[in-house]
């Protein structure tokens, strides 16, 4: 009785602390195109033409040729961020339908949608990385800091557009080539598809890993978790795309130390396997949450002093919920752990009954 009443005070919890950070996102949303575009500020700084812009595949960098101004190129940036939460407010399972019916749910099924999701993985990761960070620097291994060009605007602007750069330079093109190969050679029902299937299988292999694959029947993470429902070929694609992640970080005496090879890969990793359960509208959302979210405030808080608390309340609700997500995360494998001892031990027990001479009467 104890555990239910405990149970269910924690999933309010997590409900109430969901429902708040997802507004808070929401608000940065609407608070960085606002402060970029109507404040003398941002708005000299969006009149500022750039020639080209480099673009990163792995650890190779190209500069495209663009010829447009900085405040056309972010009110794209910042088409792609709304897209991406949109997407994640309705794709697999509506958010407000998740919320509406949450009471009634397990645990893990509020985690079907998206967005639900992204407050508590965006949280941990963001502790995980400063624990690692830490460590590190304690034991002598620098990190190094972002080489940005230290104007607050330009600062924005150049996080902005690496959240969106990056993810589609890390995560969709190599993890989404690899799985149009995947899908196209080893998908079961392929056979039978017409050329608009394959085409519409092209598409969606890169954007939305886990529609794609059932598409062709392949096992799913919605039907069979993230320990079945990720081949082999899948998690060595992420793995792999992490640690190319974690080293094009790397630039001593630039911007960022050795340090930052460990830090990135992880953050790497996380983002990766949120691409490949969610879709490329997660890993697009975390990046912008590492890059674009606690920045937006923080500029909002240089150019009105006066909100600065609030500021400050936000980074600390999100370390909060995250150093909670890991407690639980802790206490719920302890759980299973014992769970798993018990459950041992009575098997032990039955055999060793059952395997007593029965005496006759």
């Amino acid at each position: 009785m104890i555990f239910d009443v405990l149970k269910l005070f924690a999933k309010l919890f997590l409900i109430i602390t969901v429902l708040i950070t997802v507004f808070l996102y929401l608000l940065a949303i609407v608070l960085g195109p606002t402060l970029f575009y109507f404040t003398p500020q941002g708005l000299n700084t969006s009149m500022l033409h750039l020639q080209a812009l480099p673009f990163w595949f792995f650890n190779i960098t190209t500069f495209i040729p663009i010829g447009l101004d900085i405040g056309v190129i972010f009110f794209g940036l910042w088409i792609v961020f709304v897209v991406s939460f949109i997407a994640a407010w309705k794709l697999r399972e509506n958010f407000h339908r998740v919320i509406r019916e949450s009471i009634a749910r397990p645990m893990e099924k509020l985690f079907s949608n998206c967005l639900f999701a992204m407050p508590i993985i965006n949280s941990m990761t963001l502790i995980a990385v400063v624990a690692i960070t830490s460590l590190q620097e304690v034991g002598g291994i620098p990190t190094g800091m972002p080489s940005l060009p230290g104007e607050p605007f330009l600062d924005f602007f150049d996080l902005s557009y690496s959240a969106v750069v990056e993810e589609v330079g890390f995560r969709v093109i190599p993890i989404g080539a690899f799985l149009i190969v995947y899908l196209f050679w080893t998908g079961k029902k392929l056979a039978t598809f017409s050329w608009r299937q394959r085409l519409k299988l092209f598409v969606m292999a890169p954007l939305f890993p886990d529609r794609a694959k059932r598409m062709v029947g392949a096992k799913t993470v919605d039907e069979y978790g993230v320990r079945s429902g990720i081949s082999l070929g899948e998690w060595g694609a992420v793995i792999f795309t992490s640690i190319i992640f974690g080293l094009a970080h790397f630039n001593p005496g630039v911007s960022w130390e050795i340090g930052k090879i460990t830090s990135a890969t992880v953050a790497g990793l996380v983002i990766g396997l949120s691409y490949l359960v969610y879709g490329a509208q997660a890993s697009i959302i975390m990046h912008w949450f590492f890059n674009v979210y606690t920045d937006t405030y923080v500029l909002f808080s240089e150019l009105y002093p006066i909100v600065t608390p609030f500021a400050n309340t936000i980074l600390t609700l999100t370390f909060i919920l995250g150093i909670l997500g890991w407690l639980a995360a802790a206490t719920l494998g302890s759980l299973k752990l014992v769970r798993a001892i018990e459950k041992r031990g009575e098997n032990k027990q039955n055999q060793a009954t059952s395997s007593l001479p029965i005496s006759p009467d």
